[in-house]
């Protein structure tokens, strides 16, 4: 097997999880999470949840296609019994782009989205460059390790850009009062949750599936030159 075939192979399989990665964490609410808070419990509700009737989590957390609301604002159902979608209902989409919270926020939900659906198009492309190494006589591994490294500027955009949005008003975290007071890069009571760590991840990681396409295709030069 030709060595650029090997790096290929581990350039596709790199470029299947960051894919994975970037889905995951676009529509996980968990990138800003509030913790549970005490004083969203009353007695009546530890009864409740003594009895197995309530589920208590006081919990909160914003994402940029998503959010979770404490069980106070959204209760179960009206019976305070257990429903099969109450997941759904306590953490729901935004199905409705105009849901979006901020300017920046609706941008950055634009653009992640954009860049999530070029990665998993150049992940497919990755994979049939294991069989055929070049697109119209264009090597593929030069190919798409431009449209990834395009991915990277714009996934890092729209993190940044959601980022500058924490401090408006009507923030979801903010205007529900779940953070206290946020500021940009200022995560206020909230912490960074894992759907924010794995979208900075899965961002960052694009660089290094660009750095070892570049690779496959240099090394995939030397074989056609020798």
């Amino acid at each position: 097997m030709y060595m650029y075939k090997a790096t290929a192979g581990i350039w596709c399989t790199l470029s299947f999880f960051i894919v994975v990665g970037s889905i995951i964490a676009f529509f996980t609410p968990f990138w800003l999470v509030a913790p549970n808070s005490a004083k969203n419990v009353t007695a009546t509700d530890k009864n409740f949840e003594g009895t197995g009737e309530l589920k208590i989590d006081a919990s909160a957390a914003c994402g940029m296609m998503s959010y979770c609301v404490p069980y106070t604002y959204h209760p179960l159902n009206d019976s305070f019994v257990f429903s099969d979608d109450a997941h759904m209902q306590r953490c729901p989409l935004y199905t409705n782009f105009d849901d979006i919270p901020t300017i920046f926020g609706k941008v950055s939900a634009v653009m992640f989205a954009a860049g999530c659906v070029i990665l998993l198009i150049s992940w497919v492309f990755s994979a049939i460059s294991l069989c055929y190494g070049y697109l119209c006589d264009v090597s593929t591994y030069l190919l798409i390790s431009v449209v990834q490294l395009f991915c990277l500027i714009i996934n890092g955009v729209a993190i940044l850009l959601w980022i500058l949005s924490w401090d408006q008003t009507d923030f979801k975290c903010v205007g529900e009062g779940y953070c206290g007071t946020l500021s940009q890069f200022d995560t206020g009571d909230c912490d960074m949750g894992w759907a924010f760590l794995l979208g900075l991840a899965s961002t960052g990681s694009i660089l290094i599936a660009v750095l070892i396409g570049c690779l496959s295709f240099f090394l995939q030069k030397q074989k056609d030159e020798s």
